[in-house]
């Protein structure tokens, strides 16, 4: 059963280890941070979607386990949320124009094709409104969008919409987990980050028909 699930259990490990890593530097440093991010002024909100933007498009969680923690220590739990989920719908809605728009060989430069097309199998290519959204809750790195781009019949703006209501909870979420004692970070997102998986993993789809 553990071989079944280790790559899974290791990931989580790196993740809340280096999320809670990421919030005792920032506390550590605070003010420090505060002097470098205040000197950028009004570019600073805009450089933190900008990274978050690209992040997503390019598949790498940064986002969560480093400017998270550290946009918090500066600027609050609250505008790093927003901040955090307007760059995650901009970069959410850039992959998913590249796949609908370039198709499968320019996502293959990108990030390659295995993770897409392991997803594609379980989307089904109609009324999914509503599965985007339980999915956005746990997903914010975008393999789901390049695989929604090339295989489902969504429109861009309905997946945008799906994609701001259900990253909206996984963005407070993780800010505010910024503000906690670094012990509880650590419970708090192992457990909560364990019950979401073993929920989505339960009431996973299965593989489409062909």
């Amino acid at each position: 059963m553990f071989e079944k699930y280790r790559n899974t259990f290791i990931l989580l490990v790196v993740f809340v280890t280096a999320f809670v890593f990421a919030s005792h530097f920032a506390r550590l440093y605070e003010p420090v941070i505060r002097n470098i991010v205040h000197g950028t002024g009004v570019y600073g909100p805009v450089i933190f979607i900008i990274l978050t933007a690209l992040f997503v498009v390019f598949v790498i969680p940064l986002d969560i386990v480093f400017l998270i923690p550290v946009g918090v220590s500066v600027w609050g739990a609250v505008p790093v949320a927003l901040m955090s989920i307007t760059g995650w719908v901009i970069g959410a809605g850039i992959a998913f124009y590249i796949a609908r728009h370039f198709g499968s060989n320019t996502v293959k430069k990108l990030i390659g094709l295995k993770r897409v097309n392991t997803l594609e199998k379980r989307i089904p290519k109609r009324n999914i409104f509503w599965l985007v959204v339980l999915w956005r809750m746990a997903v914010s790195v975008d393999v789901l969008s390049y695989a929604l781009g090339l295989v489902s019949s969504m429109p861009f703006w309905d997946y945008v919409l799906a994609t701001a209501i259900g990253v909206a909870p996984f963005g407070f979420f993780f800010a505010y987990a910024g503000t906690l004692p670094i012990g509880y970070q650590a419970i708090f997102l192992t457990v909560a980050i364990a019950i979401l998986s073993t929920v989505l993993y339960r009431y996973r789809l299965p593989p489409r028909e062909p």
